[in-house]
């Protein structure tokens, strides 16, 4: 797949101040300007008011206990920087149930690498995070780099409104009501989250309401710059990634294993919520639980022109999208390709069907397309279903293959052209369909979904304007002769 940026340096700025800070042999009393002189406390650390290009170094095989909430902002060009020193295992800082084991209130220009974060305690109502960055009538903060560090154990409440307090990993959050206020320019990368409840990386705003989304508490203000990339995410509570009110995001190359395991409502292994033009790509998902159903991708409310690519979701037991959005609000615009399937699973509660591809919303999505996808579901009953009177979906050059005894696809509205049907019957409203084995080279990996030099799929697509310029494993998309159907060129 296609890679993502490459890591950044780590090296701490030195422009400004080091503070060393060690929990073994330190002294409060001390400068804190050299390891001979470190502070021991985080409570000396979040007495000081930080400037521009300071250092804060953790001496790697130290543990704190308390939070950690500095004071001051950097500078775009020149943060603040939070890190380690020494040898020996990351430095651990331990909530033990407070908001946030790291927490960062008003202030911008911070970069935190190379901590181990926790903040353990009972799944009550108290909001809990592992990192978390609130901003309040703060107006645009700008910089905030989270790489490398290790967030686990974070319990908290099963609730995700802007308007509540939030648990999770990882979560920046605009809130306020007087003054408009946002982000501009978060990166998460490089970074493991593990075991923690309602989110595992998240951006949320109370500043989230437009002509999609009527719901929303004050006026919209976009959280521009975004980047998720390369991060491992597992045993989550919750959503996995959620990109709430970004513009022009990118969440790309992470891996989430695990996701909807403690939650009451149905959750999403990797979604973009209220969002202008966000991209979500080259994603792998699995693990993802039956009950409550969770989805591995979902195109939620609020979103225009969202585009979901090159990912890869398998072996849920759950789906593997949802197209639906909240009472009052919408969808206008989202592009699905390049995607791979493998054996997600359809479910049935009561006399209700959820399909591995489920369109729940009437109306609610609009100028959906859906192709080059690969839906390989030898499992499911229902491959592609629909309730209500929704707008159609496009679905063009798709492979849709099911199991032996025949699976089924209950969409009487949507618009079939160019795909593929192995163990799935036909409806009579698919126009030029290919009824075959695609002839997987080996459909039990990600590799494997390369079609055999005799498949039917070959050659068998219908050109598309917009099909992108290239495959799920980064190869071109040629373009004087006509397509494959599915995710591979």
């Amino acid at each position: 797949m296609v890679q993502s940026p490459p890591r950044r340096a780590s090296a701490p700025a030195a422009t400004g101040l080091r503070y060393y800070v060690d929990s073994r042999s330190g002294d409060d009393s001390a400068t804190g300007l050299s390891s001979h002189a470190a502070w021991r406390t985080l409570e000396q650390v979040n007495s000081v008011v930080f400037k521009p290009g300071d250092s804060i170094l953790f001496r790697r095989g130290s543990t704190y206990q308390g939070v950690l909430k500095p004071q001051g902002s950097g500078a775009v060009g020149n943060p603040i920087f939070i890190g380690a020193y020494g040898t020996g295992d990351r430095p651990a800082i331990t909530g033990g149930g407070a908001r946030a084991a790291v927490f960062l209130h008003n202030v911008e220009g911070w970069e935190i690498r190379e901590l181990d974060i926790a903040n353990p305690g009972p799944r009550d109502a108290a909001a809990r995070a592992g990192i978390y960055v609130l901003l309040e009538d703060y107006g645009i903060g700008r910089h905030y780099v989270v790489d490398d560090v290790v967030v686990h154990d974070v319990a908290g409440p099963d609730a995700l409104k802007a308007d509540l307090e939030n648990s999770g990993g990882i979560v920046f959050k605009a809130a306020g009501a007087k003054v408009a206020t946002g982000f501009d320019g978060i990166q998460v990368s490089h970074s493991t989250v593990s075991d923690v409840d309602n989110i595992g990386i998240g951006t949320l705003s109370q500043w989230n309401r437009h002509e999609l989304f009527s719901a929303g508490t004050n006026h919209f203000v976009p959280i521009t710059n975004v980047r998720i990339f390369r991060n491992e995410l597992s045993g989550l509570g919750g959503d996995g990634i959620l990109v709430q009110n970004g513009m022009d995001s990118l969440t790309e190359h992470n891996k989430v294993d695990g996701f909807g395991l403690r939650t009451a409502e149905s959750r999403a292994g990797v979604l973009a919520s209220n969002s202008i033009r966000p991209i979500v790509q080259c994603n792998e998902i699995t693990g993802g639980a039956a009950t409550p159903p969770s989805f591995a991708l979902s195109v939620d409310s609020g979103n225009s022109d969202l585009v979901y690519q090159y990912n890869y979701s398998h072996d849920n037991e759950g789906p593997f999208i949802l197209f639906c959005a909240i009472p009052g609000s919408h969808t206008d615009g989202a592009t699905v390709r390049y995607n791979i399937s493998q054996n997600d699973k359809d479910l049935r509660l009561g006399d209700f069907e959820i399909p591995v591809v489920a369109n729940g919303c009437a109306n609610a999505i609009r100028n959906v397309k859906f192709y080059h996808n690969v839906i390989h579901s030898p499992a499911a009953d229902v491959i592609v279903g629909s309730r209500g009177d929704h707008t159609p979906i496009a679905f063009t050059n798709n492979i849709f293959s099911g199991r032996a005894e025949g699976s089924a696809i209950n969409d009487a509205v949507g618009v079939y052209d160019h795909n593929l049907y192995h163990n799935v019957a036909v409806p009579p409203h698919h126009a030029n369909p290919v009824v075959a084995d695609p002839e997987f080279v080996d459909p039990e990996n990600l590799l494997g979904f390369r079609l055999n030099g005799d498949s039917p799929a070959i050659g068998a697509g219908l050109a598309l304007h917009d099909a992108g310029d290239r495959d799920i494993h980064g190869a071109p998309i040629p373009r004087d002769t006509p397509p494959n159907i599915g995710a591979t060129s």
